[in-house]
């Protein structure tokens, strides 16, 4: 006959029945996530290829006029490519794609604040295995995910007074619409090795089209791309140092109507092509910042300015495309570059040269003219398309780019 122990079961019992109490004692929490308010719609790609074909692009259309009924909402982008390519050319191209998809809908009247910052993850979330190339296109994508509003963060309790911290922001008023933010403990710092009350740096902002093309930065972006720009940002320490914290200089271009779909990149010198190229440091950003319905600001981070910084200057920027072309044919011999220029918001095309001819490439471009360097190093005044040779007179009224012009000396003395 087998003989339980009655003690050691009513032992084992009790303790399960009071584990069991407190496990439903215990509040289970579920994360608070922002709900899908509608399906992802995803937008698919050619090889190697960041433009929004007619039928995609319907897709965004469809989309905006379903979130006009809903009140509040919040858009998350990601890119993503197939697994061709290295990993470095996958990331741009993705942030390539996710850029053009923000630009159509805000060109859709889509309100640009209701669009989370976006992702980026080149081929390193691939939907399907790519064992066809049917399967492949469906990994050139960019998502789009609708949701709701994000309920805000619980407000902390603030700290107790403690007087003055070295921690706490200080600003100060540049010229032309900059402004100059950083720690008080490194403006301290700063202005105590450089004697100076300007903090011991110098910021200057290059943004006429002259001016940023006598800098001598790179105008060209991925060997024969024009570029957009919102300027040129050049940023000096008067001392030699770096900073733990960034700087950050902020500003306005007083053109919210111009600037407010501007997607621009941080762009450094690729020594490689001479070329514009993203910039290889994760010390350096620039953020677009649209103030209500009437101004937009660009803040560009930085730790380290260009005295110790390979890259030099900070190019604020992005391509411009290259759907159309012109050729310009120099007749006078004397033109070492030629320049396609737009002023509002800045447009500049460099013309690549072939011989006697320089070959524009570009998207869009309105009320344009030209700017040439000459041999002897000097530049020309801006040269309307009113004033060149080979237009007719519906072309001239109309300020559209011909397929072709003849500069001859004449134009050039003017």
């Amino acid at each position: 006959m087998k003989y339980f122990n009655i003690n050691r079961w009513i032992f084992t019992g009790l303790i399960l029945i009071k584990t069991s109490s407190n496990l439903f004692a215990q509040k289970i929490t579920i994360p608070d996530e922002p709900r899908e308010l509608t399906p992802a719609v995803n937008i698919y790609y050619e090889v190697n290829s960041s433009e929004i074909t007619s039928k995609e692009e319907s897709k965004l259309k469809v989309l905006v006029k379903k979130l006009k009924n809903i009140e509040e909402y919040r858009l998350i982008l990601t890119g993503h490519t197939d697994s061709t390519g290295n990993d470095e050319y996958n990331l741009e191209l993705s942030k390539d794609r996710v850029d053009n998809v923000f630009d159509i809908l805000v060109d859709l009247e889509l309100n640009p604040d209701f669009i989370l910052p976006p992702k980026y993850f080149g081929r390193s979330k691939p939907r399907v295995n790519e064992t066809s190339e049917e399967k492949a296109s469906r990994n050139r994508r960019v998502e789009i995910a609708v949701i709701e509003k994000p309920k805000p963060k619980p407000a902390s309790k603030p700290a107790a007074p403690t007087g003055p911290s070295c921690e706490e922001d200080t600003t100060i008023k540049l010229s032309s619409g900059l402004m100059l933010t950083m720690k008080k403990c490194d403006a301290a710092l700063l202005g105590a090795k450089s004697r100076k009350k300007d903090f011991g740096v110098n910021v200057k902002m290059l943004t006429t089209p002259i001016d940023i093309i006598k800098s001598g930065v790179p105008l060209v972006y991925k060997k024969d791309q024009g570029m957009s720009w919102v300027g040129v940002a050049k940023i000096d320490f008067t001392i030699d140092t770096c900073l733990e914290r960034p700087i950050k200089v902020s500003y306005d271009p007083n053109n919210y109507e111009a600037y407010k779909k501007s997607r621009v990149k941080v762009l450094a010198l690729n020594t490689k092509t001479n070329s514009a190229g993203r910039s290889r440091t994760g010390a350096k950003s620039v953020v677009r910042r649209v103030q209500g319905r009437e101004s937009v600001t660009f803040e560009i981070s930085t730790k380290c300015p260009s005295n110790l910084d390979p890259e030099g200057a900070m190019l604020l920027a992005d391509a411009e495309g290259k759907s159309h072309s012109t050729i310009l044919k120099d007749k006078t011999q004397q033109i070492e570059e030629a320049y396609l220029v737009q002023n509002n918001p800045v447009k500049i095309i460099k013309g690549l040269k072939e011989g006697n001819e320089f070959v524009f490439h570009y998207k869009t471009i309105e009320d344009p003219y030209f700017i040439f360097k000459l041999s002897d190093d000097s530049y020309t005044e801006e040269l309307s398309l009113e004033e060149m040779c080979g237009l007719d007179e519906k072309q001239r009224k109309q300020k559209i780019i011909d397929s072709k012009y003849k500069i001859k000396l004449e134009h050039l003395r003017n």
